[in-house]
């Protein structure tokens, strides 16, 4: 496992633990506020029922926070490129700060 799975790993578990939930529920519940729809699959009827579980836990925007910058991923080339102050200014003829983009934040 790397680093960086093992470092997202950590971060659902100390999750789980401030809540009294199990990783995987914290893992679903996760992934349903992102409006991913998981495939659970188990071994055992009793994986299945924790996992189930997970509709019932509301993890706080401050646990969402904590997940998403451990997990965050770093775009590299192209995006990196693109953000550099010389190409959006050549690219957005210097009008790129004038562009209302909801998706962006300035």
């Amino acid at each position: 496992m790397s680093n960086y799975n093992l470092a997202i790993a950590e971060e659902v578990d100390k999750v789980a633990k401030q809540i009294g939930k199990s990783p995987s529920q914290v893992a679903l519940s996760w992934l349903l506020s992102k409006g991913v729809i998981p495939i659970i699959g188990a071994r055992k009827v009793a994986h299945i029922q924790d996992n189930l579980q997970c509709v019932n836990i509301t993890l706080s925007n401050e646990q969402i926070k904590q997940l998403e910058q451990v997990s965050q991923i770093e775009l590299g080339f192209p995006h990196d490129f693109f953000k550099a102050d010389m190409v959006r200014n050549f690219v957005y003829n210097g009008a790129f700060d004038k562009i209302n983009n909801h998706r962006y934040s300035h």
